[in-house]
């Protein structure tokens, strides 16, 4: 968890990296705790504590970040994949929020972050039953992005991420920040937006935009 939580932060800190893609290494994304850490008991308000900070630093990044599930992704290995903005997943392997099979609950922010997408019964029924479903069924349900085979799961996971940091990363980062901090009532809502599009309306990638839309459309005129 050290070792990731200074990765996060170097990536964060570096303004040539635009996407962050986090995956497992072997046949699994992540199981989740290993017990064995739990012997000494006093330790557990610390590990809570460095986890906790780690989820927040993927959730709070301000840049495009991917967990490309590669295998079993369970308990806290979900919750770190949902504080991914996106997931994309290798067919068939299987997720999973098993924290009461070990008579636990959530302790990565599985508990705010699953129903904000598959809505509060669905969260409910996975987090009583602990039951896992597979990659497909996640994506029908909707946290997860992309489903490719095991052969293709790194090249689709790059290729997803191209198609992301080719917009505009200004417009991308705000976005981002009223999506992941909604407005309790439309008129909060529409206050954000201003403050988020004026701006975007500043930024060097619009002016460029605009400035090809209406030379595109300049042309247009004068070849009718």
């Amino acid at each position: 968890m050290l070792e990731l939580k200074s990765a996060v932060q170097e990536f964060t800190e570096r303004p040539e990296q635009e996407c962050l893609i986090l995956t497992g290494a072997g046949r699994a994304f992540c199981f989740g705790a290993d017990f064995a850490e739990f012997q000494n008991r006093t330790a557990l308000p610390d590990l809570l504590d460095l986890f906790q900070g780690l989820i927040l630093d993927l959730y709070d990044c301000q840049k495009t970040t991917i967990a490309c599930v590669n295998g079993f992704a369970t308990g806290a290995g979900l919750d770190l994949a949902l504080a991914c903005d996106f997931r994309v997943a290798v067919e068939k392997t299987k997720l999973g929020e098993a924290y009461i099979s070990m008579g636990l609950v959530s302790d990565g922010g599985g508990s705010f972050l699953l129903p904000r997408l598959i809505g509060p019964a669905r969260a409910m029924e996975m987090f009583l039953t602990g039951d896992a479903v597979v990659a497909e069924e996640a994506m029908a349900m909707g946290f997860v992005n992309q489903v490719y085979p095991q052969s293709d799961l790194m090249a689709g996971a790059i290729e997803f991420a191209n198609r992301l940091v080719s917009k505009p990363a200004m417009a991308r980062s705000q976005l981002k920040k009223l999506l992941k901090t909604p407005a309790s009532n439309l008129r909060d809502a529409l206050r954000n937006e201003r403050a988020a599009q004026l701006l975007c309306f500043e930024d060097p990638d619009h002016l460029r935009l605009a400035e090809e839309f209406n030379a595109k459309a300049q042309r247009r005129k004068e070849n009718k």
